[in-house]
């Protein structure tokens, strides 16, 4: 390899199973991952930050959506100015889609914790299951990004699973140390 240049992961051999799974391939086992992890972690800390505090569901709403609209944002500002520095030239109108599509993707993580959250909102579970409920579903999508991460770099399904359960003790740790200080 070249001085300089950097080393393409993609093109090792990725062992059959894995390479056959439907999300290999997703924008969602790409760099969009780690947009929804970051994306999954602020919604949870948000979501363990409105619970018990007895505000109302439209600030709930108003809160959750505000926060995911922030991130969206800041990624795309990141991305657009982040480009310029590192390239001295403006993203093409191809590589600005191509961003937005990514980031609209790695929305996806969020939906499971907001939706759960948003049926106690509206009533149609308790408001308090609905932030449990929103609580482990975010703990979840942490562990199955993990779990898919551990995958596609070719570790054995046990190997996975481990390292999977051990990621999920961050978003367990982050439930946990809301109880601490309530």
């Amino acid at each position: 390899m070249s001085p300089g240049a950097t080393e393409d992961r993609s093109l090792e051999a990725v062992p059959p199973d894995v390479a056959r799974a439907p999300w290999y391939r997703s924008p969602l086992a790409g760099k969009q991952a780690t947009h929804g992890i970051y994306i999954e972690i602020v919604v949870l800390a948000l979501i363990l930050a409105l619970e018990d505090k007895g505000v109302s569901d439209a600030a709930i709403v108003g809160t959750v959506f505000g926060a995911i609209t922030a991130l969206v944002l800041a990624e795309l500002y990141a991305y657009y100015v982040g480009t310029m520095i590192g390239t001295g030239r403006r993203p093409t109108g191809d590589e600005l889609r191509a961003t937005v599509a990514g980031t609209a993707a790695s929305l996806v993580a969020t939906v499971p914790p907001v939706l759960l959250l948003m049926l106690g909102v509206v009533g149609l579970i308790r408001l308090e299951s609905g932030f449990t409920a929103a609580k482990w579903a975010g703990v979840t999508v942490l562990a199955v990004y993990a779990l898919a991460a551990t995958r596609r770099a070719g570790l054995p399904v046990r190997a996975s699973i481990v390292a999977a359960a051990l990621f999920a003790l961050l978003g367990v740790g982050l439930v946990l140390l809301k109880q601490l200080f309530h």
